[in-house]
């Protein structure tokens, strides 16, 4: 692994506002919601599940009988866990990032990265204890202290720390799985997590290792690896505990189509508010991979126009795309009047924003009214810039504990967005879910 030359940039003023709203062309239709489809963002498994008690871990606790008002809604459940494990691998590459380059939040970084450790064992208390979650939470723990020890190994280019680093993380990985086939042998296979485990651990040494190099291409590759990864593991760890615990959960009603749509809008959503953080990051601090981190984000334009085809066609897909595009090259005026200190220029570029955002509000309300008011949409569209808005603020200001909570705020926000559109969708083609 070759060392990573690290400097520290002068910090400079940015406000990239990145918005995209899900559109469509077609005309309205049903207004029936498709049913077993949550109509709520996700939220902690802490909160959907109720705590029942302590337990010796990692055993499981006895199922108890629930009411269906206890029960947990299953695609809900799996929306909550993929959140938690989303934001492991988006405080974990906001750390690398930071640290490799010496800026001034990675201490606010790690800080945040751990309290997702933190929050990872919380998860689980319900069904296996205190004791179990708090045992996870410093297997994890151990985990992002371990990367950061070879994070610091590499830049040192000590290989020797290196190599033994590397062994403790791999170690750690194969205890983390050993933990979890206890709590639940029979639907996680000791086997099973560790080649999961291991598949996770290789893919984020590759991420970190693209980018001490500075083979930024390769860096925002294996970031998309790690992000298909993560969602991979999240779903097999909440198939595993539904499975385990029936009784705490609802029947699913939900039909595949309807939950693949669900989740697949979730996941383009947060490809959105993380490439344009990881942009955020870069600009700011001038990084040499602020322009492959721009193409990435480039990219999620067309990924999204390409994902309402299906429903609505090629042109309104292309005109999707057309109109998000605009929005993200607005953005990058914005971002460069700032630094530059063109008020002038900067005034220009957020009117020219917010038109073409009253343009996406528009385009949606037309696309399908029945669902989409256009005062919905726009209340959608302002609420999301507000928060990037004060995600950018923070991060200007330096208030780095401000910047963590404004993310924190924009992740939520955008599982509501994608939940809200993706309820719009189900209710205008009822028939194409099914």
């Amino acid at each position: 692994m070759k060392q990573f030359r690290s400097k520290l940039f002068m910090f400079v003023a940015v406000i990239l506002i990145g918005v995209q709203i899900l559109a469509a062309c077609a005309p309205g239709a049903s207004t029936t919601v498709a049913p077993g489809v949550p109509t709520q963002p996700p939220t902690s498994p802490t909160e959907i599940i109720p705590q029942t008690g302590p337990t010796e871990a990692p055993s499981a606790m006895p199922a108890e009988a629930a009411t269906n008002a206890e029960k947990a809604d299953p695609l809900v459940f799996q929306q909550a866990m993929r959140k938690l494990w989303e934001d492991h691998i988006t405080w974990t590459r906001v750390y690398i990032i930071s640290a490799a380059a010496g800026l001034p939040d990675s201490d606010a970084a790690a800080q945040r990265l751990l309290q997702n450790q933190v929050d990872i064992g919380d998860a689980i208390k319900p069904f296996y204890g205190d004791q179990a979650g708090e045992q996870l939470t410093t297997l994890l723990k151990e985990h992002i202290t371990t990367a950061v020890d070879i994070l610091n190994a590499a830049k040192a280019a000590d290989n020797t720390k290196l190599e033994d680093a590397k062994k403790r993380w791999y170690d750690n990985a194969n205890q983390i799985a050993d933990f979890l086939n206890k709590a639940n042998p029979d639907n996680w296979p000791l086997g099973d997590l560790q080649s999961m485990m291991k598949s996770h651990l290789d893919l984020t040494l590759e991420e970190a290792t693209a980018r001490l190099n500075g083979d930024w291409v390769a860096d925002v590759a294996a970031y998309d690896k790690v992000h298909n990864e993560i969602l991979e593991m999240a779903d097999s760890l909440a198939q595993g505990i539904m499975k385990q615990f029936p009784d705490k959960f609802m029947q699913q009603t939900a039909s595949q189509k309807q939950i693949d749509l669900t989740l697949t809008m979730n996941k383009l959503w947060e490809d959105h508010i993380q490439w344009t953080r990881f942009y955020i990051l870069s600009a700011a601090a001038g990084l040499p991979d602020s322009d492959a981190t721009a193409q990435r984000l480039l990219q999620n334009q067309v990924d999204i126009g390409e994902a309402i085809k299906p429903v609505y066609g090629d042109d309104p897909g292309n005109q999707l795309t057309s109109l998000l595009k605009d929005h993200i090259t607005i953005a990058v005026d914005i971002l460069n009047a700032a630094k530059a200190g063109d008020n002038t220029k900067l005034e220009d570029a957020r009117k020219r924003w917010s038109d073409n955002a009253d343009q996406i509000a528009t385009f949606l309300s037309s696309a399908n009214p029945d669902n989409w008011s256009a005062d919905d949409m726009k209340a959608m569209m302002k609420s999301h810039l507000d928060l990037t808005l004060e995600e950018a603020t923070a991060r200007l200001h330096g208030d780095w504990a401000g910047d963590v909570a404004a993310y924190d705020k924009v992740h939520n926000e955008i599982l509501d967005m994608a939940g809200m559109l993706t309820k719009g969708i189900l209710g205008q083609f009822p028939d194409k879910f099914n």
